[in-house]
């Protein structure tokens, strides 16, 4: 369409040219947000196109701003002078950028200092007309007034096309399948965090978390700060987070955010900022998590439960005991997948049950379990559970773990370990429980800790109870089942190498010739419940954990993961071995009769014929645990049982690892 201004009034002129500007608009802003980019050539999108817009933007607001001078109706007299000047702008604007390397600047990134350069450049041009309008007398004179509002116009609309197509690059990367986080750090580090986050698109940003109580509830960028660090489990438990990042490398707490997201299978990631990198706070490095290492990677493992584990299942009421440890939780998460009846989680921390009962709920399983705070150790607890909720398979968990602190503590092992499933064992026989199931250990192999002994003193309680209940016609089948070493799991190898590496070192081993089995909790509890299908009469079950690796071997695969040398970077200490500890584990005795089952990953250990005067040493066992005796009372008792305990000294060895 031609303009012919002799032929049209005025006011009809600019009715065409305002419709003319809006459709060329609106084509150039569909090109700059990339919505024209399978229709156009690429180049199209570039230097070009930016000085196109920006003559559009300057074109408008000059218009604009004569329209605003004379109050939407602009006299005769102007209109040849308003043509001039619209060309003029149209001309200056883009060049008085391209001349200062405006365009040198990307619009998907346009941020405050961007805007104050491109108002730097904008009052340059609006001072050269005014020198330039100081020498125009004639009737194309523009008042100094519209060139003095032209400019906040211009500024207004070139700063809104750039920041259109910021936000536009935003949202496009923010379509498909990014991972929900929370974003944690300090007033100093969210913004900028929120801002990288959002220009790489990877992530979706379901708010923030603070270590200042004055911002929770505020925003920050437009993204909400919804509570203190120290609410973070519950934040885990109602919002359905992949992801965790922490933001800065100086967040007080950092080892408990690392925990709690462990706990609710979260990954955790560290986004320093500059400061943090300038200063050598952090390193960049390669982030690890436990499938990538190799015994991992080496093992097959398959998400979906055996056919006959959910057939065993269904519509069973199960308790699982130590329901809120690594074990435990883990066995929780599977066992509701099942198509269970009922299920009962026991800890006797109350703050596992919550956060584990928030995970269920997460994930609409709460309705089939119900939480119960108690201590196996309890007679009144474990009597009153069983004929509350009458469970037919109850997964046996609850156990003290940790070698070194339980040669300090003999009689806590003793009343946990051994009449914690005392009292499990009489309850499931004389309550009519199907099934119960025992989780176990290598290290009751020739067991040379008091942590191991009192579990092997478990599993001939069990084989016992097993033997009475088939002596009393019960139909309580009774089975253990023995694994080594779990990654990930509290105090396990992995989070310490990790915490030493991420201090600078050194890596602590006890000894360079250590061995240990390893195998992932989701693939230990896997097999567990595969195990728990199988009849038994008291049997122990072995699962299939590869073959043992040298802890100084596992120590330096770590290291070279996290992209560091050993010996170099990271130095491998040798600190001498903790109470306790031996340098090789066993999966079995030598003389016993092992055999394979219907599950290729699991193996039967033929129970043997427990000692008569077990129960005797037993009960002395438990009475001094109960008297709270002294540590070598007990180990003395040990001694006695038919358990093979024996402690081994191996003198300490301490030095260091170069290589």
């Amino acid at each position: 369409m031609r303009f012919e201004f002799g032929k049209l009034n005025f006011n009809d002129r600019h009715t065409i040219l305002f419709e003319k500007i809006k459709q060329s608009s609106s084509i150039l802003w569909r090109i700059s947000s990339g919505t024209l980019r399978t229709d156009i050539p690429s180049w199209l999108l570039h230097r070009n196109v930016q000085m196109l817009l920006d003559s559009g933007a300057a074109v408008t607001a000059l218009w604009m701003a004569y329209l605003l001078r004379f109050d939407f109706s602009i006299p005769a007299a102007h209109h040849r002078g308003m043509v001039l000047w619209l060309i003029i702008i149209a001309l200056a604007r883009p060049c008085a950028i391209l001349i200062t390397n405006g365009y040198n600047a990307t619009w998907r990134f346009f941020a405050l200092r961007d805007a104050l350069r491109l108002g730097a450049r904008s009052v340059l041009v609006t001072v050269g007309l005014i020198l330039f309008r100081v020498a125009v007398h004639n009737g194309t004179a523009i008042p100094y007034s519209v060139l003095l509002v032209e400019l906040p116009l211009y500024l207004w609309l070139a700063s809104g096309l750039r920041t259109t197509r910021r936000y536009e690059y935003e949202i496009v990367n923010r379509i498909g399948s990014n991972a929900n986080t929370l974003v944690i750090g300090s007033e100093a580090t969210l913004a900028g965090a929120v801002r990288h986050l959002r220009s790489s698109g990877n992530t979706k940003i379901l708010g923030l978390v603070t270590e200042d109580e004055r911002l929770v509830g505020l925003r920050i960028d437009g993204i909400l700060v919804r509570g203190h660090t120290t609410s973070l489990a519950n934040l885990l438990a109602t919002y359905p987070v992949e992801l965790v990042i922490v933001a800065g490398a100086d967040i007080q707490g950092a080892e408990e955010i690392m925990h709690v997201a462990a706990q609710f299978g979260v990954q955790i990631r560290l986004l320093p900022s500059c400061v943090d990198l300038v200063k050598g706070k952090v390193q960049v490095r390669r982030v690890i998590s436990i499938d990538q290492i190799s015994h991992v990677r080496q093992r097959k493992f398959s998400n979906t439960a055996h056919p006959a584990v959910a057939e065993c299942f269904a519509d069973r009421v199960v308790l699982i005991t130590g329901a809120g440890g690594s074990i435990g939780s883990e066995l929780v998460r599977q066992v509701a997948d099942l198509p269970i009846s009922k299920l009962i989680v026991l800890d006797r921390d109350e703050n596992s049950i919550f956060e584990l009962m928030n995970q269920l709920k997460n994930e609409n399983k709460d309705h089939i379990a119900i939480p119960v705070v108690g201590d196996i150790r309890d007679r009144y607890t474990v009597r009153h559970t069983f004929s509350r909720f009458r469970p037919d398979i109850v997964l046996h968990a609850a156990a003290y773990k940790h070698v070194p602190v339980m040669e300090d503590n003999c009689c806590e092992a003793i009343l946990n370990n051994v009449c914690g499933t005392h009292e499990l064992a009489d309850a499931a026989i004389d309550l009519g429980c199907e099934k119960l199931v025992m989780i176990s250990t290598d290290k009751a192999v020739h067991p040379s800790s008091v942590m191991g002994a009192s579990k092997r003193t478990a599993e001939m309680l069990i084989q016992q109870r097993a033997s009475e209940a088939m002596r009393r016609h019960h139909d309580t089948q009774f089975a253990c089942v023995r694994f080594g070493n779990v990654l990930g799991s509290r105090g396990s190898v992995v989070p310490i190498f990790l915490r030493q590496i991420a201090a600078g070192g050194p890596v602590t081993i006890t000894h360079k010739e250590m061995t240990r089995y390893f195998m992932t909790i989701p693939q230990a509890v896997q097999l567990v419940l595969q195990a728990a299908t199988l009849a038994s009469t008291g049997d122990i079950y072995m699962l299939e954990m590869g073959d043992p690796v040298k802890i100084i071997e596992f120590a330096k695969e770590i290291i070279e993961m996290s992209g560091l040398t050993p010996g170099k970077d990271i130095e491998i200490k040798v600190v001498g071995m903790r109470p306790g500890e031996k340098i090789h584990e066993q999966l079995w005795n030598e003389d016993a009769d092992v055999g394979p089952t219907s599950f290729p990953h699991v193996f039967r250990v033929k129970a043997a014929p427990v000692p008569s005067d077990f129960s005797t040493f037993l009960q002395q066992l438990e009475k001094a645990g109960k008297d709270r005796e002294s540590n070598e009372m007990i180990q003395d008792l040990l001694r006695e049982l038919p358990i093979g305990y024996h402690v081994k000294s191996y003198p300490d060895t301490v030095n260091l690892m170069t290589s």
